[in-house]
């Protein structure tokens, strides 16, 4: 199975990737930062995929169409196609909006929302363009799985922009699902709570105060890599929220009049 992982430097990314290269698949890993991911990719976990020319690595920065242009080709010269898009790479900017500078939110906009929505035209093609047989695709092939969080079941105070734009990969995702259907692609989101990384290092929300931050990377990393080598037959989900907390929130919110949907998220997030 031929994956691509966007940022992969560190984090959730490259702990997925290390777990589908130790099962033998081919993982194009991409990164805005280049010298990170290359230490990255000095860790024993890549040394027999390096051996065997199942890993690449490059720079992707993901609001250029012509950066993924560029990590497409490589997928294609190197492993033929792609089968899998894991959209990952994100930022997170936290504070009340007033207080937060106003490019810094604007930059996580694009990165968000428009990096995904750019990943997942140009992919698409690819997938669309190098599935033969449709049935075969929607058995086995072809998956879109996009990073989203809780935060994008009711939205969050103190990191607004951020629980607004994953939003925006929850419907994406929603959509598509729907859509891409029938050219035998699936898409999904995996759903987290607060993830021990780099990103929210150093963070400081009411949220985390109050629930705690207690997953890891490779917390989300199982499931990612489950949805992954899973046959498309078998995914009846579109939302994987990962963690007990998040799968609480996700369940309640099906179910809670949404004025006491807010007044739980006042409660924890403010």
């Amino acid at each position: 199975m031929n994956i691509l992982i966007t940022g992969a430097s560190r984090g959730i990314g490259l702990a997925a990737a290390k777990r589908l290269c130790a099962k033998g698949h081919n993982v194009g890993l991409f990164d805005i930062d280049v010298p990170e991911l290359g230490k990255a990719l000095k860790d024993k976990a890549f040394k027999k995929a390096i051996k065997s020319d199942c890993i690449l690595h490059g720079h992707l920065d993901v609001t250029s169409p012509e950066d993924w242009d560029s990590a497409i080709e490589q997928m294609q010269d190197s492993f033929g196609g792609i089968d899998v898009l894991i959209n990952n790479a994100g930022i997170l900017i936290s504070g009340e909006l007033p207080d937060t500078d106003l490019n810094k939110q604007l930059m996580l906009v694009d990165i968000n929302c428009k990096g995904i929505l750019i990943g997942t035209h140009k992919v698409a093609q690819v997938m669309a363009g190098n599935s033969g047989d449709r049935k075969a695709d929607r058995d086995n092939g072809c998956k879109i799985i996009n990073l989203s969080s809780a935060s994008a079941i009711y939205g969050q105070p103190e990191i607004a922009p951020y629980s607004a734009s994953k939003f925006f990969v929850r419907g994406l995702t929603e959509g598509l699902n729907i859509e891409f259907a029938d050219r035998g692609i699936k898409v999904v989101d995996v759903m987290p709570l607060w993830v021990k990384t780099d990103m929210t290092q150093g963070v400081e929300v009411t949220s985390i105060n109050r629930l705690g931050m207690h997953l890891t990377a490779d917390d989300v990393a199982k499931t990612l890599f489950k949805i992954a080598v899973t046959p498309n037959r078998k995914i009846s989900k579109v939302h994987y929220p990962v963690g007990l907390p998040a799968k609480v929130f996700e369940g309640l919110a099906q179910v809670t009049p949404s004025a006491i949907t807010r007044w739980m998220n006042e409660k924890i997030g403010s």
